[in-house]
């Protein structure tokens, strides 16, 4: 091989093991801020540590960290309430939502077999409250009349499918938050079916400044039966992805939540792993089409005829 072309390959050899090496780097990066969840409950540890607490809230029983029935490895905050009792919530440490807001939410629950979900009186599990300290929430989950639905101000139930003791409950939300009922809407996926398109309340999504954050269990003191249930999921995040559970399946067209979220903009960590990529095919393009013109070349001057000898000049005629 001629000393040019050996010296090409030899550099491409040696450039290429750390070029392509930094691809698999950029890939590794920790996704972007916005696809992480501002808030996860806890998987062990103190769970009641990550909400805040108040005789209100608990005045039925506190809830307690139980290892969770349903997904091993896990641990759950149980709520129980006795026939005759109201209420026993707590309030994740996430921020209030406000006019303009857009948050997404994924909450995961077992009920026990014994729930009463075919009480014809109202059971919140899951609420997002105004300020104000009268009045039914512009947005909660509610279990009743044996089904699932998503309740505005007490009213304007929206079902979600059926529901019964012993049943999970798996739901992603987005959730627009505005007093202008053009803007305020909801979005429900259940077992990773878009159930709920854009429902617009009545009176929008906020009933005054801000809205906060429950969970539990709270219901009509005319329900006259014990309720148990426990919460092993909670994600709240500012992207579909940020709050993704793990080990969802991905669903089809029309029933993937991440899916249908309109993506997000590409971040940092994304744009600089493009440009490693682009750079790294871009030289490594560079390098073998030297190589490849150095061996066209070199074959051409091998085939070329050598040039002929024309031999002693004859002495010049006078």
């Amino acid at each position: 091989m001629p000393a040019p072309l050996l010296a090409v390959v030899t550099a491409l050899l040696a450039v290429l093991p750390t070029l392509l090496g930094s691809a698999p780097a950029a890939a590794a990066a920790p996704p972007p801020a916005n696809d992480r969840p501002v808030f996860e409950l806890p998987t062990s540890g103190d769970l009641l540590g990550a909400f805040d607490r108040n005789g209100y809230n608990e005045q039925d029983g506190a809830p307690r960290a139980i290892p969770s029935p349903t997904s091993p490895g896990r641990q759950a905050l149980e709520f129980r309430l006795d026939g005759g009792d109201q209420r026993s919530e707590v309030e994740p440490r996430v921020p209030d939502q406000y006019e303009g807001q857009v948050w997404y939410y994924t909450y995961r629950a077992g009920l026990a077999e014994d729930f009463p979900t075919d009480t014809e009186d109202w059971q919140v599990v899951l609420q997002w409250h105004h300020t104000g300290d009268s009045g039914s929430p512009p947005v909660a989950l509610e279990v009743k009349q044996g089904r699932l639905a998503l309740a505005s101000e007490g009213e304007n139930l929206q079902d979600l499918g059926p529901i019964r003791g012993g049943d999970r409950i798996d739901v992603s939300m987005r959730v627009a938050f505005s007093q202008d009922p053009e803007r305020g809407s909801v979005d429900v996926w259940r077992d990773g079916r878009h159930v709920l398109d854009g429902y617009r309340p009545p009176n929008g999504t906020l009933l005054d400044q801000g809205n906060y954050l429950k969970l539990g269990l709270y219901r009509a003191t005319r329900i006259d039966e014990g309720g148990r249930l426990w919460v092993d999921d909670l994600r709240v995040g500012p992207t579909m992805a940020s709050v993704a559970p793990t080990g969802m399946g991905s669903g089809t067209a029309g029933g993937d939540p991440v899916a249908e979220d309109a993506a997000a903009p590409a971040g940092p960590a994304d744009i600089a792993a493009e440009r490693d990529v682009d750079t790294v095919t871009w030289v490594a393009g560079a390098l073998l089409l030297g190589v490849v013109v150095l061996l066209v070349a070199t074959r051409s001057a091998r085939r070329a005829p050598a040039p002929r000898d024309p031999g002693p000049r004859e002495p010049a005629r006078r």
